[in-house]
């Protein structure tokens, strides 16, 4: 096996190239070792273009290489993209998020994926680049081809960066888990939220929830049953109601029943959405500086 450290794209690009089709980008690599070891692996994990956090009025850039400790820490995606920062730093131990990648949690295709499961709720696309130079911007949600199974080629496509709106006055953001262990477990449910508000109206909304299928999913029928309303107490059993039928879920032995991931799915998409909410009614205010 060859393992090839990279300084910059050109040369990431032209290791691809050269192995046709044999390599296969790394970055952190912490999952590496589960699956089958390709014969050539290239590392860009200290690629420059691909570790910086860039903020404009209209578009929060956070590179592909950020690793889950600098986004939790990041000023920028705490206050501008809180949801990110809140899954950041669910992911693993220390040790894991101080080397773990964004676009790695996003391209490893896990279907419980904290950071994924925000970028999703916060309405990220990735910029991906090819073997020609050619770029192209997709959701991160139709990232997915099955479980563990993504649509980027790894050895011929290397995930850049995420584009995604920064969060304004009026609008709030929120991620929450539920995992059998506070640290070092996966989650039996994970939630993220994003909500914007008119007034005291809720204007938009994207929430979801995982792993219920292979991607992060959006919950269609409970934004559709909060946008244009001003939430009163009956509204959330509402919403715990309708988040939980929405879905289907799997039970198993080793983790949980369905029922009680039906039951799971309720109470973090009341949960989360509340608490963006509740953010956003802050942020009107100026408690967030925004």
């Amino acid at each position: 096996m060859s393992y090839t450290v990279v300084s910059n794209l050109d040369q990431a690009v032209e290791a691809l190239a050269k192995s046709a089709g044999k390599a296969r980008v790394v970055a952190g690599a912490t999952d590496l070792f589960l699956g089958n070891l390709p014969s050539e692996l290239v590392d860009i994990s200290t690629v420059p273009d691909l570790l910086g956090i860039n903020r404009d009025p209209d578009c929060l850039s956070v590179g592909a290489g950020v690793t889950h400790a600098g986004a939790a820490a990041s000023p920028v995606i705490r206050l501008k993209a809180e949801a990110l920062a809140e899954a950041c730093r669910e992911v693993g131990s220390p040790q894991v998020r101080n080397i773990s990648t964004l676009g790695g949690n996003v391209v490893n295709a896990a279907p419980a994926a904290d950071a994924a499961v925000a970028l999703v709720a916060l309405g990220a696309k990735a910029v991906l680049l090819d073997l020609s130079g050619g770029h192209r911007e997709v959701a991160v949600e139709d990232l997915y081809a099955n479980y563990n199974l993504s649509v980027v080629d790894s050895s011929s496509e290397i995930l850049l960066r995420f584009l995604l709106a920064p969060a304004v006055r009026g609008e709030g953001s929120a991620f929450l888990r539920f995992a059998p262990r506070e640290a070092l477990s996966l989650p039996l449910v994970n939630a993220a939220a994003r909500v914007r508000l008119k007034g005291n109206t809720i204007e938009a909304i994207r929430a979801v929830i995982a792993p219920v299928s292979p991607a992060p999913t959006r919950l269609n029928e409970t934004e559709k049953l909060l946008l244009g309303s001003k939430p009163g107490q009956d509204t959330w059993r509402r919403v715990e109601y309708t988040a939980a039928a929405e879905v289907d879920v799997r039970g198993s032995m080793l983790r949980c029943s369905a029922e009680y991931r039906h039951h799971l799915v309720g109470v973090l998409a009341r949960r989360v959405i509340r608490k963006a909410l509740e953010r956003a009614l802050d942020s009107k205010e100026g408690g967030d500086g925004r």
